[in-house]
Parts: C-alpha cells; structure tokens; sequence
C-alpha cells in the first residue's frame, strides 16, 4: 500500500516530493497510522487484491455523531478504470451506512485532479479550500458528501 500511495503523491506533488514525505508514506508508518482508534470513532480499511497483488485499498472513519470520514483511497496506476476504486469506494459507503452516518467529509490535494475527478464523481462536493496547506504551493480542497 506504501508503494501506491508513494506513486500516487509523486504524480502531482512531483519537484516537491521530499524525504519528510518518504517517511510520512513509508510501509511502517501507513500501517502505525491506519487503524488509530478513539472510544468515539470506528476506523475501518479495506484492501483490493488480485492473484495476491494488492491493487488499491481505502481507510475511513465512522463518528457516533454521525460525521464520517474519508482517510484515504489508493489505486495501483495500473488498476485505474478497472473499477478498483468503485469497488472500495462502496465498501465505504456500506461501512458508513451500517453505522448510521449522515455526512462524510475529505480532502485532496489541488494539483491532484484525478483524485478530485474521482471524489466528485462519487458524490463530494467542494465545500473549502485551504491555502498551502499540505506545504506551500499545494493547497487543498475540502469536499463534503451527504449519504441518503
């Protein structure tokens, strides 16, 4: 998972990519920061494998308030339009749904567009933007979504 979302990041982020980021995205860290648990907040992941390869996986958080949360989605580039994401995606929206969630919320990385492309086609809307917020010069919008 580690080698996708590294893939995914350096894509937009491309001459800005860094060390920091190679720590912050490494196999040990996405494991350590994947399923942080509060008394309030279910976390839940959910990895797509083929033949043993893993092609893309999604985390998001259920709140008691009912405010959800999409943590993140990575998809293999070259699983892209073979309904990885989709798949994942309803995963999502089932563990959301299961735990009576009535808002989810996200954000992505302006340069990023295919992320965005992906999030709007999936219900989102762009609620927000923050300014140079994951370093300068990458900003990111804030995307809402709420489940019927």
């Amino acid at each position: 998972m580690s080698k996708i979302m590294q893939a995914a990041f350096k894509t937009f982020l491309r001459d800005k990519w860094n060390e920091a980021d190679e720590r912050h995205f490494s196999p040990e860290a996405i494991a350590r920061n994947s399923f942080r648990q509060a008394d309030f907040v279910k976390t839940t992941a959910f990895v797509a494998v083929d033949n043993k390869i893993i092609l893309g996986y999604a985390c998001g958080t259920a709140g008691e308030n009912g405010l959800g949360s999409l943590e993140v989605v990575g998809v293999d580039p070259d699983s892209f339009h073979k309904g990885v994401g989709k798949a994942l995606m309803s995963s999502l929206e089932q563990f959301w749904r299961d735990n009576k969630q009535r808002k989810i919320h996200t954000c992505v990385s302006a340069p990023n567009t295919r992320a965005l492309i992906y999030y709007i086609s999936n219900g989102f809307i762009p609620v927000g933007y923050r300014k140079d917020h994951f370093r300068v010069g990458v900003d990111e919008i804030i995307l809402d979504r709420f489940l019927k």
